[in-house]
């Protein structure tokens, strides 16, 4: 799965997850979450009422992380990871995902 941001893969980071259909858009992959919201989401759960995380305006897309966990099949140790509840994901509206998605900013121009 590509990352929504970089197109790098994204690893089993977090997915992003179009609320009203539940289809899977992409990815998130660590490097752009950082980039985007710091450490946040991994301090914080998403909101109860599907509000984006950054207004009040309703959730578009949720951003759930996958989470691991060792099973033992047949004596060998298997590693499974699953997206985590959907009550428990961040969401963002549609605004602040296009943010996300749009290109960075050009630098600020230095008047001498």
């Amino acid at each position: 799965m590509r990352c929504v941001k970089c197109r790098s893969n994204a690893g089993y980071n977090r997915a992003v997850i179009d609320v009203l259909s539940g289809t899977t858009i992409g990815g998130l992959c660590v490097n752009c979450e950082r980039e985007e919201f710091g450490r946040s989401f991994q301090y914080t759960q998403g909101r109860a009422d599907r509000k984006c995380q950054l207004c009040d305006r309703d959730g578009h897309v949720a951003l759930p992380q996958y989470v691991s966990r060792l099973e033992s099949r047949n004596g060998d140790a298997v590693v499974r990871s699953s997206l985590e509840d959907d009550e428990s994901a961040p969401c963002l509206c549609d605004e602040h995902f296009h943010e996300v998605l749009a290109a960075d900013p050009p630098a600020p121009s230095v008047e001498r």
